[in-house]
């Protein structure tokens, strides 16, 4: 998934972990432009009021008010919204976990880095140099 001067949507509850995903984008690929919204309800009210796509979107598993499954299965409802490549992330993945993923249309499962040099390495696999 090449991403380059694209727009990415970052949701996560976690203020910290927000920041620390959205300064990783800044500093080594200062070409994204990044939304944050802290669950899946504020970026589906967002997708709803507003005519503008992410090329990435990359979820939180655990949130309140909507985690990841249910925002991304949301998302694969929509016939406009399905395409959207999505990344869920969290700290700990079950087999049952990655069939719900499967089953809500093909999202990626990753585990959420639990460093700074993690989190840039996933940057930069999701959006390379």
């Amino acid at each position: 998934m090449l991403l380059k001067h694209r727009l990415v949507f970052i949701v996560d509850d976690d203020d910290d972990d927000r920041f620390m995903l959205w300064q990783a984008f800044q500093k080594h690929h200062p070409g994204c432009l990044l939304y944050t919204f802290s669950n899946g309800q504020e970026l589906l009210d967002h997708l709803t009021d507003y005519a503008d796509r992410p090329d990435l979107i990359i979820l939180d598993l655990n949130m309140p008010v909507l985690d990841g499954f249910a925002t991304l299965k949301r998302l694969k409802l929509s016939s406009q919204l399905r395409t959207i490549p999505t990344v869920i992330l969290g700290s700990s993945f079950e087999t049952n976990d990655n069939l719900r993923v499967h089953e809500a249309a093909n999202g990626t499962v990753l585990v959420k880095p639990t460093s700074y040099s993690e989190l840039v390495r996933l940057t930069n696999q999701l959006c390379p140099v």
